[in-house]
């Protein structure tokens, strides 16, 4: 069943608009102005948004400013519905990234039509891209040649680069534009979400370079004593900004040994593992991050309160394009845990996967010290 939420003021607008809704099927949230609209969003993450613009407190592009910064909700499809119908309006909805544009007063059949046609085209992009990663998947297995690796590399971190991007720009614009409206709570947040998109970015540049070492044999591993600790908290403090307003990560270290590591790998293990626990566990869980040294070797281990994988399917999940079969619409290459596979094996470690059907994964890495 998919999820709407109508952000609108007017209260018997907004119920009639909920009441359409229902009878054909949905699941239907409201919030009474923009600064609820923004809660609900990012606490129920819906499959479309349906926003008024002239409303108390933040407005309609200031809402839409919110979903476009926030990475969770970059791509849930936005409808504006309002009496204000000049071209310099819509030209400035479409701009900040809106998908549709209705005018007060409309019937009930041009909403109706209006999320449908939303809905059918992200269904169809999400099918896009999973048809993309088939053949990304069929070409790998047919054509292993490095330079061919290269570009299936690219293709498939573009996806996260637009994100990033998207989610800078949005919290940027919304920064400029409305300064005296953000108190300085909600500034703080925007500022920090830009540095760790910003932070993201560069170190994606890092795993392509990474990767295509790597697979060409070319990989110069280099170990270096590290506070392993306080590496692996700034890489879940970065997390934390980014994803807070949907999951919470929780990093425990009895551990405060030096170790010996590479960092650029230990960065792709921690990455791999921690936007894994994310991507696949419903908002509002916790994502735990444990390291501890027992008898002499390091043991990273990360837990979610997710989906769970399918028993038959664990076995490939090592291998890279593999995923499991109860994704569902959720993205991805299938590409992570090999990465992780690889980065493990460099060290002399070992890696192993515990799961159950909607219960979660725990995943658990040991390298020797």
């Amino acid at each position: 069943m998919k999820k709407i939420l109508v952000i609108e003021d007017e209260s018997i607008l907004r119920g009639e608009v909920q009441q359409w809704l229902m009878l054909e099927g949905y699941e239907v949230q409201t919030a009474e102005n923009g600064i609820a609209g923004v809660e609900a969003a990012f606490r129920q993450l819906p499959d479309l948004i349906v926003c008024d613009i002239s409303m108390p407190r933040l407005d309609g592009y200031g809402v839409l400013l919110e979903m476009r910064s926030n990475p969770s909700t970059t791509e849930v499809p936005f409808i504006f519905v309002t009496a204000r119908a000049s071209h310099e309006d819509i030209r400035r909805g479409m701009q900040m990234g809106a998908d549709d544009y209705i005018t007060k007063p409309f019937t009930r059949l041009e909403l109706l039509d209006a999320i449908s046609a939303r809905l059918r085209k992200k269904e169809s992009q999400e099918q896009h891209f999973q048809q993309e990663v088939a053949q990304w998947q069929q070409a790998f297995e047919q054509e292993r040649e490095q330079r061919q690796l290269k570009s299936k590399l690219v293709a498939m971190f573009s996806h996260d680069f637009r994100n990033s991007l998207a989610s800078i720009l949005s919290s940027n614009s919304l920064l400029r534009d409305y300064a005296n409206r953000v108190d300085e709570e909600r500034r703080l947040v925007h500022f920090n979400r830009i540095e760790a998109s910003v932070r993201q970015l560069l170190q994606m540049l890092d795993d392509m370079l990474v990767v295509a070492q790597i697979e060409s044999g070319r990989f110069e591993f280099k170990p270096e004593q590290m506070n392993i600790h306080e590496y692996l908290q700034g890489i879940t403090d970065e997390y934390q900004i980014t994803h807070g307003d949907t999951h919470t990560l929780v990093f425990e270290y009895p551990c405060t040994k030096a170790v010996m590591a590479d960092p650029r790998l230990l960065r792709q293990i921690a990455d791999n593992l921690i936007s894994n626990a994310i991507k696949y566990s419903p908002a509002g869980t916790e994502v735990r991050i444990s390291l501890s040294c027992p008898d002499g070797e390091m043991i990273l281990k990360v837990l979610d309160q997710g989906v769970g994988i399918p028993e038959a399917d664990q076995p490939g999940l090592f291998t890279a394009f593999q995923r499991a079969s109860n994704v569902g619409k959720t993205q991805g290459t299938g590409l992570g845990l090999a990465i992780v596979k690889q980065a493990v094996d460099i060290h002399g470690g070992s890696i192993a996967l515990e799961s159950r059907i909607g219960q979660g994964t725990s995943v658990t890495v040991r390298i020797p010290m």
